[in-house]
């Protein structure tokens, strides 16, 4: 038997470098120095929020009280959470609140989405009705490093617990015991044995514990290593703070419903965006594929569907179900998956998460090691792809407008 578990090792890792890893790496060199313009989605975390602080113009066309602020969360990095609030002009019925860079890294899409918003949605809206509340870049650091952590390598979408006092740090056991697998305590060298170590250590861990922890491991988010990928933290981030006291808020407003959406990139098909539901989704994923006309929703009876801890969404609707169960309300999330959902997509996701949290850590001797890695995390969150962003676009349109005329919104 251990001789069939070696000869399956060394078979997996020969077959996954030569068919994978080495066409990845030549794929990745060429992605991290080649990027093709699309004034749709922003290069920078500035020019991102530089526009964004144009709309305010836009939105005063048809709203008669309108608000932009810019709330610091880094003043030596002139970093911040920028907000767009545009009050419905009489009856307070519908308030469309959408978010972006909860992931810093993934807010370059979710600028896009907005940018869409502005130009396809808010001419379309009842300005007597309804109201608009646009969230720019909640992790505005990981937005700017290219990170979807913060400056403390905080998961914000891990980060968002309703009572640090009473949660138990030590609940993802099984992380703790794949610390090792999860977080190489090293500099990484040459990128052709970097690929070479983590297959070989992928596939040792897989033979050992089983994919399935591996994956568990990593989705419900952890809480007992600073430095490991997926940490949620140990009290709130600042972004965090700031994030809570503004559902308060809405919360607090007249508003009879409230539509929230999440903007997030990474997870599911590389062309088909998901509507990645809220457990209080009481509709069957067959139901809700339906009622919103759209093609792809997770909701909690879907096979894929999995509960991440201290999730913003998650926070968001246990809070108005406490302060606001008068108001009908529905926070879900918009997730444009990126690389793939197949089995070597998959891995391909877990190593490039990994391997740019050992970078950010421990550094590389190799400059071109670095170029590759940092090229690859990019591409996890951001393709560069002109199929990809025009399909991404697409399918925002499609799931808003299927999900607000739903709601009774549009």
């Amino acid at each position: 038997m251990a001789l069939i578990k070696k000869a399956l090792f060394f078979a997996v890792a020969a077959v996954f470098l030569y068919t994978t890893i080495i066409p990845n790496h030549l794929l990745a060199e060429v992605s991290a120095t080649i990027h093709k313009g699309d004034p749709s989605f922003p290069d920078t975390y500035e020019q991102s929020r530089d526009r964004f602080r144009t709309y305010d113009t836009v939105l005063s066309k048809r709203w008669s009280e309108v608000s932009e602020t810019s709330i610091p969360v880094s003043e030596a990095e002139n970093l911040s959470i920028d907000l767009l609030k545009a009050e419905a002009n009489a009856s307070k019925d519908t308030l469309i609140v959408l978010s972006s860079g909860t992931h810093g890294i993934e807010g370059y899409t979710g600028s896009a989405m907005q940018d869409l918003f502005m130009k396809d949605f808010a001419g379309k809206l009842n300005p007597d009705t309804t109201g608009v509340y646009l969230i720019h870049s909640i992790n505005p650091w990981g937005m700017k490093n290219n990170r979807r952590y913060n400056e403390n390598n905080v998961d914000l979408n891990r980060n968002f617990i309703s009572d640090w006092s009473t949660f138990d740090l030590n609940v993802n056991k099984t992380y703790k015991q794949l610390e090792n697998f999860f977080e190489p305590e090293k500099k990484i060298g040459s990128i052709v044995k970097h690929d070479a170590e983590f297959t070989a250590s992928l596939a040792k861990t897989a033979l050992t514990v089983g994919t399935d922890q591996v994956e568990s491991a990593l989705l419900t988010g952890q809480y007992t290593n600073p430095k490991g990928v997926y940490y949620g933290g140990s009290r709130d981030e600042k972004s965090t703070v700031l994030m809570k006291r503004e559902f308060n808020s809405i919360l607090e407003t007249d508003y009879k419903q409230i539509i929230h959406i999440d903007l997030h990139t990474g997870y599911g098909p590389r062309y088909q965006m998901s509507i990645f539901s809220s457990s209080a989704e009481t509709l069957t994923q067959e139901e809700a594929e339906a009622a919103y006309s759209y093609p792809l929703v997770f909701t909690p009876d879907s096979e894929e569907y999995y509960a991440s801890t201290g999730d913003l969404t998650e926070y968001f609707t246990a809070l108005a179900k406490e302060k606001a169960p008068e108001k009908t309300f529905y926070s879900t999330t918009f997730e444009f998956g990126t690389l793939g959902d197949g089995t070597v997509d998959s891995i391909q996701s877990l190593k490039r998460t990994i391997e740019e949290n050992q970078l950010y850590h421990y550094g590389a001797s190799s400059s071109l090691s670095r170029l590759i890695i940092e090229g690859r995390y990019k591409e996890l969150f951001y393709p560069h792809e002109n199929k990809w962003r025009s399909k991404a676009t697409a399918d925002f349109s499609q799931a808003l407008t299927g999900v607000l005329t739903y709601k009774k919104a549009l």
